[in-house]
């Protein structure tokens, strides 16, 4: 097979065509030759076997009568055959009675064993002779090859001869043959060529034949159909693909640009985001470094904006927030950056140095936070905190710009809100002290340093003393007192609280429980409730818990939580006011009025009392909108059937108008302050305690 591997199938096929027929014809040769030799072989002994025959027949008297000269005169008549070289007559005992020789030397003194073939080159044919079937004698007769012989080298030349002229007629005949059968396959492999050069699956092969040719182009017409078919339904796909990706890459291009403004801006507001405003405040320090100018940042903080979330909805607070930055941004240059950092907290970056002209911008910002906001049917009014760091005087990077007007920031919260507070170095000194009683302050709570003061609550209407609020106290060994303002608002930020609460009611409830075996049962116990407790499921147990290790009870307990615990996201706060309630616990909202409680969710809680924020009773007799407000809360409360205390008593001029105004509880100093244990046992047991 591997000689038949050839690059051309026009060659190829010329080569087998002519391998085939030159086998053939020598094949044919080779079988002509040899018939021709055998043959020919055999009509020579035919025509020595009728000559030995003849002699034989002559010679049967010869050798019975032993007459030598007339067997030599029979054997003699042999002389004119060219191709006999000697014959010979032996006698019946096998020895030589007469012979003839044209060539001396080869008759054999006796006899040869078989009755034809070769002897020493020569052919040879040997009869017996008989007479009335007995055996009187042999005959033999040489006969040369050589004649023979140059017979067969010439035939065989001939035949040679006649091979060379059918293999050359052969080849002619090959070369004629293999275009005939190898031009469709030359005209199919053009085609294919064309087609792959031009990738033009239109073009079809020339059906030139109906023979297996024929059908192979008809089969490759067909494959192009189908190639031509998947060519124009990818060629389709491609360019919809294409036109896929363009729109594709178009929309990944608006999504990059969105997600470069997102990365950059606030998602709520639209304004600059810690990211952004970072890299402006990197900006403008290097601005500082290379020229000398200064600038100023500002950090705001909205008050008790954690209220309108809470008691209207984070729909409400988004809302308020939008509005805000709005106005925040209309009071701003072109060349300030104004950042939502999160939650209610906004910060500024101007342009400019002068501290004159940023106390100015800071009022206007006051001044437009302050004005009221119409949301979603609300009329609010918020105000801010605003705390300022100038550049480079307060910082020289970002951190430390950062985290001093934000120090300033919480001084202005400090200072009563509302307000604008320029950094300076002292205001570290406090938020030094800030963390001092951080970790002071759990300490406290596991070395029981607090101790609980007790309030005295004083009826209306019976002009006694019905109850006591626990409030907690701090006498830290080496900072000496701490007050309550200081550190109740840092116990709720760091978490705190919680602990601080069930230890001041854990404490408060052995207190009142020892008063009641003295015999002052009537008296209640109100303690401050955090909305911390409320983001922890075990809550109800926890104060189940306090009431069966003390033994005090229930009906006894009354509960103040915070106003801002009513928003409308307040479920499972209710479940667990619910739960509270169920154990004889009275509730009560402390404060009332700072807030925007909905009654319809002051209707579902079950509360007992309203405690009227001690801001609205300072000015009483001095601020009519004050007494309206007053007058208007103790009628709602006593239309949903609950009781009003009025906090923060500190004149008889107040404490007249609410009780004129049918308010059932009071609370102050007019009354008493804040006293130890031992002080509420003297003050429950004196005979003027209860006031006419």
């Amino acid at each position: 097979m591997q000689f038949f591997n050839r690059s051309s199938i026009r060659k190829t096929l010329q080569l087998v065509l002519l391998t085939v027929s030159s086998a053939a014809l020598l094949m044919a040769i080779i079988g002509f030759a040899i018939n021709d030799w055998y043959v020919s072989k055999q009509q020579l002994y035919t025509q020595l076997r009728s000559e030995a025959s003849i002699i034989a027949n002559n010679s049967i008297a010869a050798l019975t009568f032993g007459d030598l000269e007339s067997a030599q005169r029979t054997i003699a008549s042999l002389r004119n055959e060219n191709n006999i070289i000697a014959a010979a007559l032996y006698s019946s005992d096998s020895t030589l009675f007469a012979k003839f020789e044209n060539k001396p030397g080869y008759l054999p003194l006796k006899p040869l064993s078989n009755g034809q073939g070769e002897y020493q080159g020569l052919l040879y044919q040997q009869l017996a002779i008989a007479l009335d079937q007995d055996n009187i004698g042999s005959i033999l007769l040489l006969a040369d090859l050589s004649q023979w012989r140059q017979q067969q080298y010439d035939r065989l030349l001939t035949v040679f001869s006649l091979f060379i002229l059918a293999l050359l007629g052969a080849l002619f005949i090959a070369s004629r043959l293999q275009n005939f059968v190898t031009q469709p396959l030359i005209s199919l492999a053009k085609t294919v060529r064309t087609i792959t050069k031009s990738k033009d699956y239109r073009l079809r092969a020339q059906v030139l034949s109906k023979d297996e040719i024929g059908l192979l182009a008809s089969d490759f017409n067909q494959m192009l159909d189908q190639i031509q078919l998947r060519d124009e339904s990818l060629r389709l796909a491609q360019e919809q693909l294409e036109e896929k990706v363009k729109e594709r890459t178009q929309k990944l291009q608006i999504l990059t640009k969105e997600l470069q403004h997102q990365a950059h801006h606030d998602a709520l507001t639209g304004l600059a985001n810690r990211t952004h405003f970072d890299e402006r405040l990197r900006n403008s320090i290097a601005g500082v470094n290379d020229k000398g100018a200064g600038f100023s940042v500002m950090f705001l903080d909205l008050d008790r904006f954690k209220m309108v979330n809470d008691t209207l909805g984070h729909d409400v607070g988004d809302a308020l927030l939008v509005a805000i930055a709005q106005r925040l941004k209309a009071c701003l240059g072109a060349e300030d950056t104004l950042a939502r950092l999160g939650g209610d907290e906004f910060a500024v970056l101007l342009n400019h140095g002068n501290p004159t002209r940023t106390q100015s911008i800071a009022t206007q910002l006051l001044t437009q936070v302050c004005n009221p906001v119409e949301v979603n049917g609300y009329n609010l009014q918020m105000s801010t905190s605003i705390g300022v760091a100038m550049v480079p005087k307060d910082g020289s990077d970002v951190a430390t710009i950062l985290k001093n007007a934000d120090t300033a920031m919480y001084h202005s919260k400090e200072s009563g809100r509302n307000r604008v507070t320029f950094f300076n170095q002292d205001m570290n000194l406090r938020l030094e002290r800030r963390l001092l009683l951080e970790n002071h302050l759990r300490d406290a709570i596991e070395q029981k340093q607090l101790s609980v003061h007790y309030q005295a609550k004083w009826s209306c209407a019976e002009h006694r003393l019905i109850g006591v609020e626990a409030l907690v106290r701090w006498f830290h060994p080496t900072l000496g007192e701490v007050s309550p303002e200081e550190f109740v608002p840092l116990a709720e930020e760091c978490g705190v609280i919680v602990d601080i609460d069930r230890y001041v009611m854990n404490y408060a409830c052995q207190d009142l429980l020892t008063l009641h075996t003295m015999g002052f049962t009537d008296l209640q116990l109100s303690v401050n409730f955090s909305p911390r407790h409320f983001s922890q499921p075990d809550t109800a147990k926890a104060v189940a818990d306090i009431l069966r290790t003390t033994g005090f009870p229930g009906s006894r307990l009354e509960l103040e939580i915070t106003e801002s615990l009513l928003g409308p996201d307040a479920e499972d706060i209710y479940e667990q006011l619910q739960a509270i309630h169920a154990l004889g616990v009275e509730i009560s909202i402390d404060d009332f009025g700072r807030a925007y409680s909905s009654l319809s969710r002051i209707k579902q809680l079950p509360l007992h009392t309203l405690k009227i924020d001690r801001d609205f009773i300072r000015d009483l007799g001095q601020d009519a909108d004050d007494e309206t407000l007053v007058v208007t809360i103790i009628t709602m409360a006593h239309n949903l059937n609950l009781k009003v205390v009025a906090e923060g008593i500190e004149t008889e001029a107040q404490y007249r108008f609410v009780v004129e105004n049918n308010c059932d509880l009071v609370q102050g100093f007019l009354f008493s302050r804040p006293v130890e244990f031992s002080q509420l046992l003297g003050l429950v047991k004196q005979p003027g305690a209860v006031r006419g």
